[in-house]
């Protein structure tokens, strides 16, 4: 039976899981301390919601409850042989597959020329400005674990993360330069020649499909 795809949160806590057993409330604020709740969605009720998924499919299973004072009881759940397989088969279908995503700057860059010129510079230095503070975040964060002697290839996805916003505020410093510069003009028009280019194009998409 082909097994089930694991969601970004489960693979989360199957990863965690191949560290030691834990219970689901140690599971979540593991993940909140690490910062690993920018790569998935990380709630108390989602852990708990995708431990009793991972354990009806027998990814994980049960090693012991426990009680401290009046707390609620916890159930301590440890990876199985068939969790770790499906750890590693998704981890590296990740890794070796790029997979269209549908982030937001590109839908909306998309749809920026039908707004006004300083209501769409206004909000890119925004961006320019929380994306800084955003690089500054993360580079301090990494600075300070390596300092202390986390391994680096427990870190490839925070290093992808500063490089990736590195990229983004370099283009969005060039882009702003040129609106400044008026090199990008805002309220240029679409040529005819264009026009005409993509009017052809259509029909003869179009006529290739007629039966």
């Amino acid at each position: 039976m082909a097994r089930k795809e694991l969601s970004a949160a489960a693979l989360l806590l199957l990863g965690l899981l191949h560290e030691q057993p834990m219970h689901p409330y140690q599971v979540h604020q593991t993940l909140k301390q690490r910062g690993d709740d920018r790569l998935a969605s990380i709630t108390p009720g989602s852990v708990y919601h995708a431990m009793d998924r991972l354990a009806a499919d027998g990814y994980v299973e049960v090693v012991g409850t426990d009680r401290e004072g009046n707390r609620p009881q916890r159930t301590t759940y440890r990876l199985t042989d068939a969790g770790r397989d499906a750890f590693a088969d998704r981890t590296a279908l990740l890794l070796g597959h790029p997979r269209r995503e549908h982030p937001c700057l590109p839908l909306a860059l998309s749809q920026a020329h039908a707004i006004d010129r300083q209501s769409a510079v206004d909000a890119l230095r925004a961006r320019r400005t929380a994306t800084a503070d955003e690089l500054a975040s993360y580079t301090s964060r990494y600075d300070v674990v390596r300092r202390h002697g986390l391994p680096r290839r427990l870190l490839l996805d925070v290093e992808y993360d500063i490089h990736r916003i590195e990229s983004e505020l370099a283009w969005l410093d060039g882009l702003l330069a040129d609106l400044d510069s008026g090199a990008l003009d805002w309220d240029e028009s679409v040529p005819q020649s264009f026009r005409d280019f993509a009017a052809a194009r259509s029909h003869a998409a179009a006529t290739d499909h007629v039966p």
